[in-house]
């Protein structure tokens, strides 16, 4: 496997368009939407602030697949959930090579970086992908064949690396 680099969005304006239509062609392309749709509130994800953010897999300058921090993925029914982790997408080319841990270690991350100490994501399938990167379920919406609520305690994981970091000092 090539050496992927993870960018910010912001930093590769150029695939903006390319991260739009992967979103867009995976969970927006419904009758009568376009992929403005997605566009218009990933503009936001070019400003010079650190959220809402959307990173990017680049293999050199190929875009190989992204994931957004986002305020909120929509889930009405839990209205005072945030951030989520949001639209993880990886080119077929490119899976089941680490791409898409890559992205959500970076996300996870950033998110820390910037003071979030949870994080939550909405999961249809792909549960044991994200449950072997230590996110556990929260809830499930809808029944069995419905969605699950996946989340993450980001802050215990720096409080553990840090203790032990310093504790062999």
């Amino acid at each position: 496997m090539k050496k992927i680099a993870i960018q910010h969005l912001r930093d590769v304006p150029q695939h903006f368009d390319t991260v739009a239509n992967w979103v867009y062609s995976q969970w927006w392309q419904k009758p009568g939407n376009t992929v403005e749709v997605v566009k218009e509130p990933l503009r936001e994800h070019l400003q010079a602030t650190d959220f809402p953010a959307t990173f990017v897999a680049l293999d050199d300058n190929t875009p190989a697949g992204s994931v957004m921090l986002i305020e909120d993925d929509g889930i009405t029914e839990l209205p005072d959930l945030r951030p989520w982790l949001a639209a993880l997408y990886v080119a077929p080319e490119y899976r089941l090579q680490g791409v898409g841990k890559q992205l959500v270690q970076v996300l996870e991350q950033h998110a820390q970086q910037i003071g979030f100490c949870h994080l939550y994501l909405v999961a249809t399938d792909r549960v044991s992908f994200y449950f072997d990167l230590g996110w556990r379920i929260y809830t499930k919406l809808g029944g069995d064949m419905g969605i699950t609520i996946m989340h993450k305690d980001i802050a215990r994981e720096a409080g553990a690396v840090t203790a032990s970091a310093s504790e062999g000092m």
